[in-house]
């Protein structure tokens, strides 16, 4: 006889790859024939900008560009010289499991930038970029109970809240605004660079919309019109929505923003004081929300034979989120007795598993601009990083993701020290492999020889009430009964009397 099963239906997004690969990029600029020659480098930055995702069978092709800017000495000159210099760039991951239909989620970081005078003329501009990528497909499993008792039959049910992905959406937006240089500073003769940065404040779903703010906060470095450098920092906030396939009600979301350009011009004129800046943003958007998952993980007849098919189900639910601040710094390599600007670039952290835990270490480079005791323009170098242990048992893996914890603002130097306030996230998957009945059929006993109605057995301390039961075809409830026990603990070493039949 077939047992009448109900399926239920269990969708979600599975994570089929996640992928860190880290690439350097070069490449020469040529001062305008006009220009004095070069001297040499003062300094330089770089941000990185994300082009395109081609997604196919196999794997992800990811384009992008690095945009440069190198400050420079001239002969003949005290004003610096700004060169700049764009990198396009693929980056290339293969993985079997990745397919056209995949949802991928990319982020691009600079980790570190140099340059150098190659000749009187040209400049070399060189750039370490990482790129982290994860991507998901839409998983449809079904997940079959039973409907009522069935006499002979006993079944261990478990229930299950999982916290799955549901759902991934993008969204791209532009902001244009104009940056205004705070008052009491000079207007601006040459914009030597600008550097944005996109980060996500609020975020909630509602109905079929994930809805999200956040800030662009802009920082430019430019030439006043009696040659002094001079730095100011603007915050622009923005409200966006990302459209969604299905109705939500409490479910979360995460949103991951990244730059697809940004063009930062003066408004020209005699003296001007703003800067018109475009900056096109991608908001890569991610629903999670919790699923109750009720499983058949075990089943025997008292009656009869079972004949049941067991399905495993791969699923990878969060166990634990958590987001901490804390303050990274590093000595400066030489001092300055100004500082003009100050650059930090943030690394994806990296793991390094042990016993029951994992350490994750985030390495930030510091840039700072200013002038030494001789007056002399120049850049120095300073390192830091993060490290923090979490708790991880074997089978769980952890995603980490470090940023500034505001912003471009949040770095500072005083006197040999720069510092910045990071902020670290970090959620904690299980690996489990579900194992549900999906289908049984149950026979009718053959006749045999008459079997006792109670047996004598004795109590072990590594066997459960439901392995007893099962091992001598009786049935939880009646062994509590007939012995007075409450709960699944088995006395150590007692006789039980067993019901069978």
């Amino acid at each position: 006889m077939e047992l009448t099963l109900q399926r239920r239906p269990l969708c979600f997004l599975r994570c089929v790859a996640q992928t860190l690969q880290y690439q350097e990029e070069t490449g020469e600029t040529v001062l305008p024939d006009n220009e004095p020659d070069l001297i040499s480098v003062a300094d330089c930055a770089a941000e990185v900008l994300l082009r395109g995702k081609d997604v196919r069978d196999g794997g992800v092709v990811v384009a992008g560009g690095v945009k440069g800017s190198i400050l420079c000495r001239t002969e003949g000159s005290a004003a610096p010289r700004t060169l700049e210099c764009y990198l396009p760039f693929t980056i290339k991951v293969e993985h079997p499991a990745i397919t056209e239909r995949s949802a991928v989620f990319c982020e691009l970081r600079v980790r570190s930038a140099d340059a150098r005078v190659l000749n009187a003329r040209k400049a070399l501009l060189r750039v370490s970029i990482g790129c982290a990528l994860a991507a998901y497909q839409e998983a449809a499993e079904s997940i079959s109970t039973l409907e009522g008792a069935c006499p002979g039959l006993e079944a261990r049910e478990t229930t299950l809240e999982l916290e799955l992905p549901l759902e991934a959406g993008e969204r791209s937006f532009v902001i244009s605004e104009a940056l205004e240089v705070p008052a009491g500073r000079p207007p601006i003769a040459q914009l030597c660079r600008c550097r944005c940065d996109a980060a996500v404040t609020e975020r909630k779903v509602v109905g079929s919309k994930a809805l999200f703010k956040g800030t662009l906060t802009c920082k430019a470095l430019y030439r006043g019109p009696d040659d002094s450098l001079n730095q100011f920092t603007q915050s622009l906030p923005f409200s966006q929505y990302c459209e969604l396939e299905r109705e939500y009600d409490r479910e979360q979301v995460t949103v991951l923003p990244v730059l697809t350009g940004c063009d930062v011009e003066s408004e020209g004129g005699a003296e001007p004081r703003r800067l018109l800046l475009t900056a096109h943003v991608l908001a890569q958007c991610l629903v999670t929300g919790q699923k109750t998952v009720r499983v058949v993980e075990d089943a025997y007849a008292i009656r009869g034979q079972l004949e049941p098919q067991w399905q495993t189900i791969e699923v990878s639910p969060c166990l634990d989120r958590q987001s901490r601040v804390e303050t990274v710094q590093g000595s400066l390599s030489a001092p300055l007795s100004q500082v003009v600007d100050v650059e930090a670039y943030v690394d994806f952290p990296s793991q390094n598993r042990s016993g029951d835990g994992v350490e994750l270490k985030t390495p930030v480079l510091f840039r700072v601009l200013g002038y030494d005791g001789d007056g002399e323009l120049q850049a120095v170098a300073a390192q830091g990083e993060a490290l923090e242990s979490v708790a991880l048992a074997p089978s769980a893996d952890c995603a980490a993701r470090a940023a500034l914890a505001d912003g471009l603002e949040s770095v500072a130097v005083s006197g040999g020290q720069v510092r910045c306030a990071l902020r670290l996230d970090t959620a904690c998957f299980a690996r489990q492999a579900l194992r549900s009945l999906a289908s049984a059929s149950l026979e009718p006993e053959q006749e045999a020889a008459e079997r006792p109605s109670v047996i004598l057995r004795a109590a072990s301390g590594e066997t459960s009430l439901w392995e007893l039961a099962k091992d001598c075809r009786s049935s939880e409830a009646a062994i509590r009964a007939v012995n007075h026990l409450e709960g699944d603990r088995l006395p150590r070493d007692a006789m039980l009397l067993i019901p069978v039949g």
